[in-house]
């Protein structure tokens, strides 16, 4: 609403027949908003996508804050996630900050009305996703181990018309703990929300129908970023995005073809994190400017940045940085 005051603030001045001095705020000039919780700010200019929830990582990497766009401002909620759904009506919302406790009661809130819906889930679940028509939540679903260690024994789904979880077992019962849990061998939607893919392994990347059935096996591609990106396949399905190596100089990420299994693209090995896609020919990368400074850019295929989205100060603290940025959840 700012930049379309603006707008129609230098219309009248044009119309009025008054010059507008040299060094004025035209309508390009950035809209930054403050990010809660955190040392960062957003580029709120009119765009492609827009910020609409974050997570804050802190304990040494082991718990989360959810915060939730709430008009011009971020609030803080109750969740570990509070995962904005594409077309910005339904929320996920993931309770307990503490990320190796998955859930089995969750909330799924109605911005159009402001009812929360709490739903109960036929397995404890981590790491959710929104379908690219923002009608059906994915979950990775998994059994319990007395030690405290986890099996993943496939994904659940839940339809906003029904709030109804359904679960699918699927793929190798892969064991994970501490802070693998939510993170490694979780469930993307692969592309649409009539399959789903998941790591299975080193450089493979299973393909399965919502029936749990496999469909197709991706190998030599790398692996995905389970840690930082809330989607991995572009908005029109056809491709998705990989990490191909990691080192101490950063990351490189792949952009691969979903139909042939071709890797089309690779970057530089200078992102620090893949987090997400801002259109067919942009991802959203991370990436450290200096010692305590990160970014989160825009960036072509060759990764190759051409805006800064998010820049976010590191505070070091008592174990680790203080809350910041891991999670970044941009919605159209």
């Amino acid at each position: 609403m700012r930049i379309m005051a603006t707008a129609f603030a230098a219309i009248a001045i044009t119309l009025s027949g008054v010059q507008v001095p040299a060094g004025a705020q035209s309508v390009e000039t950035r809209l930054w908003t403050k990010l809660a919780g955190t040392a960062g700010k957003v580029d709120d200019r009119a765009g492609t996508v827009k910020l609409a929830s974050y997570s804050l990582i802190f304990d040494a990497g082991q718990q989360y804050h959810g915060y939730l766009r709430m008009g011009g401002r971020f609030v803080k909620t109750r969740y570990r996630e509070a995962l904005v759904a594409p077309g910005q009506r339904w929320v996920a919302g993931i309770p307990d900050p503490r990320l190796w406790l998955p859930q089995q009661k969750i909330d799924l809130i109605d911005r159009k009305n402001g009812r929360t819906h709490p739903v109960r889930l036929p397995a404890p679940a981590t790491s959710p996703e929104w379908s690219p028509d923002g009608r059906t939540l994915l979950l990775t679903a998994y059994d319990k181990h007395r030690d405290g260690s986890l099996t993943i024994i496939g994904f659940i789904t839940m339809n906003v018309a029904d709030r109804v979880p359904r679960l699918v077992k699927a793929g190798p019962r892969h064991r994970v703990a501490n802070w693998s849990i939510g993170r490694e061998f979780r469930f993307y939607f692969a592309g649409t929300s009539r399959q789903v893919l998941a790591v299975h392994g080193k450089n493979r990347i299973s393909l399965y129908g919502m029936n749990g059935k496999p469909r197709k096996v991706y190998k030599n591609v790398g692996g995905l970023a389970e840690w930082t990106a809330a989607t991995v396949f572009s908005p029109s399905g056809r491709l998705f995005a990989t990490v191909l190596r990691t080192n101490d100089k950063g990351s490189q990420i792949g952009i691969v073809e979903a139909s042939t299994g071709k890797i089309l693209h690779r970057t530089g090995q200078d992102i620090d994190a893949f987090a997400g896609w801002y259109d067919d020919e942009h991802i959203i990368v991370r990436r450290f400017q200096g010692r305590n400074q990160v970014v989160f850019q825009r960036a072509d295929l060759s990764g190759k940045a051409d805006l800064d989205l998010i820049r976010e100060r590191l505070i070091v603290g008592v174990a680790d940085y203080a809350p910041h940025l891991e999670r970044v959840n941009f919605v159209r």
